[in-house]
């Protein structure tokens, strides 16, 4: 008799199946892909390290804009969490500032290698722009179209029985004609 009164409560289904779909959807897997970028800052010589440069890129698109911490003793300076897109590149040296004349494309759970001698007037590249992907991201199954069918057939599962509950006529049941 208890257990009749509970599965008829409208809210407490209405709760349950709120509940199963926000644990099928976790809120991470709708966060946009980021990726990172690194290397290393020379000078014009091509071979000494440039120390306290920073390293700033801005999104052509929207705008925003993305800065390293100061290079270190080899030069080394890195970007993390960079969002998906275009980007132009500049550098602020202690010796001034530079500006890198392409557009360069980051994708998110990638890195970027990309080293740089600073001359005047000019950054050049020194030919390490490779790009590697980081350790493949495992896609979540809800967003495959496997994974939207299955759920697109829970939903309707799940409201079909609550319906049928509500309406108190018989077993809900969607197999039972």
């Amino acid at each position: 008799m208890l257990r009749i009164k509970i599965y008829r409560s409208p809210v407490l289904s209405g709760i349950i199946i709120s509940a199963f779909m926000l644990l099928l959807l976790p809120a991470d897997t709708l966060a946009a892909p980021t990726g990172s970028l690194i290397g290393f800052i020379y000078g014009s010589d091509m071979k000494t390290p440039v120390i306290n440069a920073v390293v700033k890129i801005r999104n052509v698109d929207n705008g925003q804009e993305y800065v390293s911490t100061p290079t270190d003793a080899s030069g080394y300076y890195k970007l993390d969490k960079v969002a998906e897109g275009k980007y132009i590149l500049g550098i602020a040296a202690p010796d001034g500032e530079y500006n890198f004349p392409y557009i360069m494309v980051l994708k998110g759970g990638e890195i970027g290698k990309l080293s740089l001698a600073l001359k005047a007037g000019s950054a050049s590249g020194l030919g390490q722009e490779t790009v590697e992907p980081t350790k493949k991201e495992r896609v979540s199954f809800f967003k495959t179209p496997v994974g939207v069918a299955v759920l697109m057939v829970a939903t309707t599962l799940a409201l079909y029985g609550t319906f049928k509950l509500l309406e108190g006529k018989e077993e809900a049941s969607p197999s039972k004609k």
